[in-house]
């Protein structure tokens, strides 16, 4: 027993170190945390973040006007001093330079696409709702999203379709 005692006790630390370990970063340096997971041979540019309870989504999109655009979000859990790097998302192809996301019960949109001038969310209890894209690259987060169709439209009203 008295050998045990002196295990638990290292077991114990060792596990609340570890579990405190993690380098924390500001919003700063959120871009360069993404380009170091991504390992990409491209520039990688932020376009937005989404302040959450518990985490911050920074949505990012890849290459430059001479490269195709690839397009993700990453998770940063919110610390006292910083944010603590979780993962990378991809998202879903939508069209040309228009995308979507899960996050949980959740919805993420981004477009990226000249031509978009709006996003139509369609409920199924028949609600709708528009959101005006205002500036290039857009972002938005639908909190709750459940049961909906949706649609990026150009300034005639049309769908963008891929």
């Amino acid at each position: 027993m008295k050998k045990f005692l002196p295990l638990v006790f290292i077991f114990c630390l060792t596990t609340s170190l570890v579990g405190c370990s993690g380098k924390t970063y500001n919003t700063g340096e959120m871009l360069g945390v993404i380009a170091k997971e991504l390992d990409l041979d491209v520039s990688v540019q932020l376009i937005d973040t989404i302040e959450l309870d518990d985490v911050v989504l920074a949505c990012y999109m890849t290459g430059n006007e001479y490269q195709a655009h690839t397009y993700g979000y990453a998770e940063f859990e919110k610390r006292q001093n910083g944010y603590k790097y979780l993962r990378t998302y991809s998202t879903m192809e939508r069209g040309m330079d228009l995308r979507s996301a899960i996050y949980h019960d959740s919805y993420l949109f981004i477009s990226n696409n000249m031509k978009s001038q709006n996003l139509r969310i369609q409920f199924e209890n028949g609600k709708e709702k528009l959101i005006v894209i205002d500036k290039i690259p857009f972002v938005y987060y639908l909190e709750n999203a459940s049961n909906f169709e949706y649609h990026f439209l150009d300034k005639d009203g049309k769908e963008l379709s891929p």
